[in-house]
């Protein structure tokens, strides 16, 4: 495929993108406060990171990420996105709460055109594998970022996507390119799937989950290893993982307090919340120690045993997430 060819194929996926997320903005309602207390205590995430920081969303969608950063301390927040629907939801947010240290913005992730070494924490959620150039957009999102700041991705995984993956490719042959075909199919076939899930929202998005889960327009699937790689590429160093990337880990995580907040999120997944429940009581018994802010990076095997754990509660746990901080 020629450069011209994959530019061609790199704009048509982000036009069915942001045209499908403009129609059915993602998520409409969410509990912010339920995930990320644990989610950045396992990052080795404190509020200093952010805290009176310039701190940047790529790929804000409705802005229920960046207004939480706003209303937890950050000195400046800019979220940006492509996607009007969604921008209009996250400026609607906005308008209601009164913050003025939040700024929402339409822009390309892809041809990013923020300074320079200007944000101390920069993220991108759960949006670069929907641009055909996750890598490109990573770039970017490093770019942007200070020496010394914190840079976030959170991606598919290839390993707990997998099995979701095979159900979205049933639906993607019996509705084509009709994405509100492929929705239908989703309902008809894997109802019970989208009810577990809208679960985990507590009921609250039934009418938008269908589109995020089964009638996207493109994703592409990650592991751990290949964004570390992305990382050293980048002069970033390793921070910590969520899920945890070594066994060890997950012993700090589940004796952290803010694990009974992020319990909430496992309506739906009786299991999982009774595999966690026991790990809550292990680790518990040995103690949550000191704060941790930097996790030993690491290796192929102790990524490879996590990663593939996650298959078992993939339905729950697609995407995982990797903080690191930028060296000078």
């Amino acid at each position: 495929m020629t450069a011209t060819d994959r530019a061609a194929e790199i704009a048509k996926i982000q036009e069915t993108v942001v045209g499908m997320y403009s129609e059915h903005p993602w998520p409409l309602h969410r509990d912010t406060d339920e995930e990320m207390g644990w989610r950045l205590k396992c990052l080795g995430i404190v509020p200093d990171d952010y805290q009176n920081k310039r701190v940047l969303d790529m790929g804000c969608g409705t802005g229920e990420y960046a207004m939480w950063y706003a209303m937890h301390g950050a000195k400046e927040v800019v979220g940006i996105d492509l996607s009007e629907g969604s921008l209009a939801v996250a400026k609607k947010r906005k308008a209601e709460s009164a913050l003025s240290n939040v700024d929402f913005r339409s822009m390309n992730i892809l041809e990013c055109n923020l300074p320079d070494n200007y944000f101390d924490y920069a993220y991108s959620v759960g949006v670069l594998h929907h641009t055909g150039a996750p890598a490109t957009g990573f770039g970017h999102l490093a770019r942007v970022t200070k020496p010394g700041g914190v840079v976030i991705v959170s991606l598919y995984s290839q390993y707990s996507r997998r099995i979701l993956r095979t159900k979205q490719q049933v639906c993607k042959l019996l509705g084509g390119g009709d994405i509100d075909a492929r929705v239908r199919w989703g309902n008809r076939l894997f109802g019970g799937t989208l009810r577990k899930l809208d679960r985990r929202y507590h009921g609250l998005n039934t009418e938008q989950i269908g589109y995020d889960i089964f009638g996207f327009p493109h994703e592409s699937l990650h592991t751990a290893g290949e964004v570390i790689r992305w990382f050293d590429e980048n002069n970033i160093t390793f921070k910590g993982a969520f899920a945890p990337l070594r066994v060890r880990d997950y012993l700090y995580a589940f004796a952290q307090p803010e694990y009974r907040t992020f319990r909430a999120t496992f309506d739906g997944f009786p299991v999982m919340r009774m595999v966690a429940d026991t790990l809550e009581k292990l680790a518990r018994s040995r103690g949550d120690g000191e704060i941790v802010k930097d996790f030993p990076r690491p290796g192929p095997l102790s990524r490879a045993m996590s990663q593939v754990a996650w298959i078992l509660f993939g339905l729950r746990f697609n995407c995982f997430t990797i903080a690191g901080t930028k060296n000078g």
